[in-house]
């Protein structure tokens, strides 16, 4: 592989901020450097034989298992090699890979977030620079509570009941010990300007080489 594009890795817990960690790197970019975001739960596992409820009672989304990394790091290749690439979606309403697909240009940047994105050794191996998002896990259970109820049409004792049967324990089994892998860990229970300048100066580090 050619690699022209820098890679960054964000991962944390779920409802940890990955995504508006993500979006807070794109917009202290320089002007002329392009970039786009690829999200981690683009790459689960596509149930079609199971109906919306089995999946929700059957799967785990926080194991490891639950992604394709084979495709991820197909897909990961390509665009770090200056290339068009075609990129799954995924509906969680229904817990299956879409039909459509996304066809996005390579850019300079790339910034794969999700909650396993320091955990796959092929990705790392590619990283540019890997952080983890640290948010206490009080305000990461209202925060995913909220967004349940309002973007996946989930009742509040699903979203209880999966908290305590898988994304409590895969948090400790998986999740948080991405920590020992990142080079920059951030504080997230409000917005950490100090932290988005730390990252600034390592992504000007890397962009300088």
């Amino acid at each position: 592989m050619n690699k022209k594009s820098m890679l960054i890795l964000v991962a944390g817990g779920t409802g940890s901020g990955k995504t508006t960690v993500a979006c807070e790197i794109k917009k202290i970019l320089p002007k002329h450097i392009t970039s786009q975001i690829v999200c981690l739960d683009q790459f689960y596992k596509s149930n079609d034989n199971m109906t919306t409820e089995e999946a929700y009672d059957k799967i785990n989304f926080d194991y490891p298992n639950a992604f394709d990394w084979k495709l991820l790091n197909q897909k990961i290749d390509s665009l770090l090699d200056g290339k068009k690439t075609e990129l799954p979606q995924y509906d969680y309403t229904v817990c299956k890979r879409k039909k459509e697909t996304m066809i996005v240009e390579s850019t300079d940047v790339i910034i794969l977030e999700g909650i396993l994105s320091l955990y796959d050794q092929d990705i790392l191996s590619k990283a540019d620079l890997k952080i983890y998002v640290d948010t206490p896990d009080d305000e990461r259970f209202i925060r995913r509570l909220l967004r349940d109820r309002a973007e996946r049409k989930r009742t509040d004792e699903d979203t209880i009941s999966q908290w305590r049967k898988t994304l409590r324990p895969m948090q400790r089994q998986f999740i948080s010990p991405q920590k020992s892998e990142a080079n920059i860990i951030v504080p997230w229970s409000k917005v950490n300007n100090i932290a988005i300048k730390a990252i600034q100066g390592a992504i000007q580090h890397f962009l300088k080489k």
